[in-house]
């Protein structure tokens, strides 16, 4: 999905948001790998939905059933080709097919995670597919669970190694000089406690934390503007589950000063950090819900430009696994392998 959202909002806040948009991706979906040996006797499985909310909506905690179901229907009409024909049938095809997409956007993606002795499988009841993750066995398995076919990738075969251009450069612009500037960077971190609540008929603490940026008096390559992220968890006692290996090798941080992405190249202002409140969210555990929205906002010739959306991950059926349950990572004995095409 494009972010055309801030298009008009000052380059210097987009580059926050983008740092900040790879930071909560890689907070919520990466796996830190687990050393040798010390994969847990016991699995953790759940269900989950996540949804992109447009706009100020702050939603709450409640309905997860009724919710994941309509996610499925969603996910189902967005894959199901169109029944129109001739030339106006592709033109309802195509409304059918935005209409769906919205849909889908507006109801979140439905999905089901297992994870058991390091393995992680992913089931999409939508598409009726599902991949497991065998990191010790170097194995990707793919299940197509209509067809009732399968596949199998060895994640020992490398793919080619692109380097990413270097920050800088990507930010700047390959041959562009760098200007000077300043300005004053306001940074404002709080974080509170919400107290303990029930989701989805498992006790949990909440605790919302907040992260406001405000640039003023900027001269230069620097420019004025806001941007605010605010993230509500209800954090559960359950072990966050883990694969026995990363899937994705994650960067090496690129700065210490993650709040500097906002700035353009030679944009020095002066900065200042405020902190308040004391609680912090435990690392390590599962949480139940979140909520994470994001805005900013920048001056422009057209006047001031503002925007934000919001991200909901919804989890529910939450249940141990043991080791009765290792054949839900192997390939069903009445499935056939896929064919090359």
């Amino acid at each position: 999905m494009k972010l055309r959202i801030f298009s008009r909002v000052g380059s210097g806040l987009r580059f926050v948001f983008i740092a900040a948009i790879t930071g909560i991706v890689a907070s919520v979906y990466a796996f830190a790998p687990l050393p040798a040996g010390s994969a847990p006797p016991t699995g953790l499985a759940y269900d989950e939905i996540v949804k992109v909310i447009l706009g100020t909506a702050s939603p709450e905690p409640g309905g997860f059933s009724a919710d994941f179901d309509t996610a499925i229907s969603a996910q189902k009409s967005a894959i199901a080709p169109g029944a129109h024909h001739g030339l106006f049938g592709s033109i309802m095809n195509a409304v059918d097919t935005a209409k769906n997409a919205m849909n889908l956007l507006k109801n979140g993606t439905a999905s089901s995670k297992y994870y058991l002795a390091g393995w992680e499988r992913t089931d999409d009841p939508g598409a009726q597919t599902a991949t497991i993750a065998k990191p010790q066995q170097h194995e990707m398995i793919y299940l197509n669970l209509a067809k009732k076919t399968y596949r199998v990738v060895d994640t020992n075969v490398q793919a080619p190694n692109v380097t990413p251009p270097p920050m800088e450069q990507a930010r700047n612009g390959a041959g562009q000089p760098v200007q000077p500037g300043t300005g004053k960077l306001d940074v404002t971190v709080s974080s509170t406690s919400l107290g303990s609540r029930m989701v989805e008929n498992v006790q949990t603490t909440g605790y919302k934390v907040t992260f406001n940026l405000s640039e003023t008096q900027s001269t230069g390559s620097c420019s004025d503007g806001n941007f605010m992220t605010s993230m509500v968890e209800y954090i559960s006692r359950y072990a966050e589950p883990r694969a026995a290996a990363s899937r994705v090798a994650m960067a090496p941080a690129m700065n210490t000063r993650p709040e500097l992405m906002a700035l353009k190249p030679g944009c020095k202002p002066t900065i200042s950090t405020h902190t308040s409140g004391g609680a912090q969210p435990p690392t390590g555990r599962l949480a139940m819900w979140t909520w994470v929205a994001i805005s900013a906002g920048a001056p422009t010739a057209q006047g001031q430009m503002n925007g934000g959306f919001s991200t909901v991950i919804e989890r529910g059926n939450v249940r141990t696994l043991g080791s009765g349950d290792k054949k839900l990572f192997d390939i069903p004995a009445d499935y056939t392998k896929e064919q090359p095409q």
